[in-house]
């Protein structure tokens, strides 16, 4: 029965296919999304905006208001200025616009911001009135005495500290800010990059240092800094606050100023650079998440949790890591026609898997890992000691299915590399190898009193305590090869990159890595960003 199988493994996995594929459409299609007009209606939301991106913000939350009547209250100021009102009013605040990503750094550390989307890139650039009458042609010139200049407060405007950034360790920056100690001084400090823009709009100032996107803003000229291009591109992002009543609403407003097809569109028109891939917008997106079943204790309960704050839907199918990655190649080869979808994001039980199907997605991270163990009923009354008493003929013998899952697959490859494979799979046993798609189906079944040794992960086990308890004991194998290793990566082709980027963040958190050491796994992440 098992050699019959072996030899002729993808006509079971094709089998599984339409089964596989008949859950995704229904999970895909058993409901119609509901509204999140009425998670984000009631009290209006409080954005502190950055202002150079207060004009296309401006334009964004009309449209906002008017597609699904939530009212938006822009509080705009320099990012340093926002940052420190934040730091004092952070109950009355929900969301918080930074031109440059140091503040929204600052912001996290003292931990009050939570999720982070991106919105546009831009770069400083040199604001110079129209035709450029001083003839300013880099950096060096701003030093000149006859070059009146208007410069953003390096300690509250993003643009400022980007410039400081890019020319650090070389003396420049520190020259441009010696001017203001001469007696014949020629610069002087403004609040905001649109201050600054403005000065020299109206001929009150000869240069400035702006964005790229403020001088097409205000229709100023501008001259390039090589070492603005290269090292002064930042990137401005919107955060949820951490203190926020309304974490979905405010999410769903920032989905939406970051969507493709909704505030990116007006954000590009107003000279920003736009996000890489960012998000299609969809009231309540409908993602698949396709998840190795073992991992169904560790991040069941994130998932939703993270879907409700989101105000998303995760459809996560968990099963054996064989069947996913069958189901996605013949997805992408056009033979399962019956899948609805090709998964936003995979979290695979090995890495053998996620190498299999890689090319569809963007670059793995490494989570958790999971070892194998022999398990036995409470007392070991077989008297069970080593892998080697897999091959005991006399013992019922579970182990996962060789191609459908991963633990299958690795306890396949371990037999053989040990020299067991051919005992344990002896014709002359007495009781026929089990083999199951998932090792928690072994665990019941030991349970239940059917089989006397299974090798499955160690959270299969642990994730229920009832089990290490009452019924079950672990025997551990004490071989480095017994793991398994779980990556998680997002599609390539996926239109909400952004989301499962979040939560992918989400499983990295302290509280997420403590769940998943509760339910028996090792945690090999270094971290999240919060």
């Amino acid at each position: 029965m098992h050699r019959s199988f072996l030899t002729k493994p993808w006509l079971i996995v094709l089998g599984s296919l339409g089964a596989m594929g008949a859950l995704i459409g229904l999970l895909w299609l058993s409901s119609r999304p509901a509204t999140n007009v009425e998670t984000a209606a009631g009290e209006g939301l409080v954005l502190y905006c950055a202002t150079g991106l207060l004009r296309p913000v401006r334009t964004v939350w009309a449209d906002y208001e008017k597609e699904y009547g939530v009212k938006v209250r822009v509080d705009p100021d320099s990012s340093g200025a926002l940052l420190s009102k934040l730091r004092v009013a952070s109950d009355r605040v929900d969301l918080y616009l930074s031109g440059e990503e140091s503040f929204i750094a600052d912001a996290r550390k003292r931990k009050l911001v939570a999720e982070v989307l991106p919105v546009a890139r831009q770069h400083v650039v040199i604001g110079v009135p129209p035709g450029n009458p001083k003839h300013v042609a880099g950096f060096d010139d701003l030093l000149r005495k006859d070059v009146r200049v208007v410069l953003p407060n390096p300690e509250l405007t993003a643009v400022a500290r980007a410039a400081q950034r890019a020319l650090g360790g070389t003396g420049r920056w520190e020259a441009l800010l010696g001017r203001r100690r001469e007696a014949t001084a020629a610069i002087s400090f403004v609040g905001t990059v649109n201050e600054g823009a403005q000065a020299v709009k109206i001929g009150a100032a000869d240069a400035t240092l702006v964005w790229d996107a403020t001088a097409g803003e205000f229709g100023i000229g501008l001259v390039e800094v090589p070492e603005f291009q290269e090292r002064a591109v930042q990137q401005a992002t919107i955060a949820v606050v951490a203190s926020t009543k309304r974490p979905t609403a405010a999410l769903h407003f920032a989905r939406y100023l970051t969507a493709r097809n909704r505030g990116e569109l007006v954000i590009q028109k107003n000279h920003f650079q736009p996000v890489p891939d960012a998000d299609v917008w969809e009231d309540r997106p409908s993602l698949l998440l396709m998840a190795g079943a073992m991992l169904k204790p560790g991040i069941d309960e994130l998932i939703k949790s993270f879907s409700e704050r989101e105000g998303v839907t995760i459809n996560t199918i968990y099963a054996g890591c064989g069947i996913h990655v069958a189901q996605m190649k013949a997805f992408k080869s056009g033979l399962s026609p019956s899948a609805a979808h090709f998964p936003d994001a995979y979290f695979s039980c090995d890495v053998s898997y996620m190498r299999q199907v890689q090319q569809w997605f963007d670059a793995s991270t490494i989570i958790s890992r999971n070892d194998m163990v022999m398990v036995v009923s409470k007392g070991n009354p077989h008297h069970i000691k080593s892998i080697e008493d897999l091959a005991d003929p006399a013992l019922r013998v579970g182990l996962g299915h060789p191609v459908n899952s991963a633990l299958g697959a690795l306890t396949d490859a371990l037999l053989k590399k040990l020299g067991l494979h051919g005992k344990v799979y002896n014709p002359a046993r007495k009781y026929p190898i089990v083999h199951t798609d998932a090792g928690h189906a072994l665990v019941n079944q030991m349970r239940a009193g059917a089989l006397d040794l299974i090798v499955v992960y160690r959270s299969n086990v642990l994730s229920n305590p009832e089990n290490a308890e009452k019924y079950l004991e672990i025997v551990e194998m004490q071989l480095p090869e017994a793991k398994a290793i779980q990556p998680y990566a997002v599609a390539k082709d996926s239109r909400h990159k952004y989301i499962m980027r979040r939560l992918l963040e989400a499983i990295l958190t302290p509280s997420s890595q403590k769940h998943f050491l509760a339910s028996g796994f090792q945690w090999m992440a270094q971290g999240g960003s919060r």
